[in-house]
């Protein structure tokens, strides 16, 4: 009969075992919901006029449409949408801003601030495009 009884030992190994198994488990599952997220970014949106340089691969972004001083940005890459509200991916470039660097055309801009790394810079990206006339 006492056979079937478990010994004091068995029973402290077996607690450790599954207290162990559950501490494994959380962490696993804390790791791979971390890892599951990925990063992610909301970006800024911004919104002004552009003009392009002549390859339409970067514009000047200008708060209005006269010759204030603006910010430059590459958008070559960027997903974009011209005034049809088509979206493009990044794979063509941004024909709704055009390479007439004389002209200004209201866009809407997603910028992402990128940390640096040893792999590349960081700073400000455009990740998304959309032209508003």
């Amino acid at each position: 009969m006492n056979d079937f009884l478990p010994r004091p030992a068995n029973k402290t190994r077996r607690r450790f075992i599954v207290t162990a198994l559950a501490g494994v488990l959380a962490v696993a599952s804390l790791g791979f919901s971390w890892m599951a997220r990925g990063h992610h970014a909301t970006p800024d949106v911004v919104e002004g006029w552009a003009m392009p340089d002549v390859a339409g691969t970067a514009i000047g972004l200008f708060d209005s449409d006269d010759h204030r001083e603006g910010n430059g940005y590459i958008i070559a890459g960027a997903s974009w949408a011209g005034p049809d509200n088509v979206w493009h991916e990044g794979d063509d470039l941004p024909t709704c801003v055009g390479t007439n660097t004389a002209a200004k055309i209201h866009v809407r801009l997603g910028i992402v601030d990128v940390e640096p790394d040893r792999e590349g810079i960081g700073g400000p990206r455009v990740v998304w495009l959309r032209c508003l006339d």
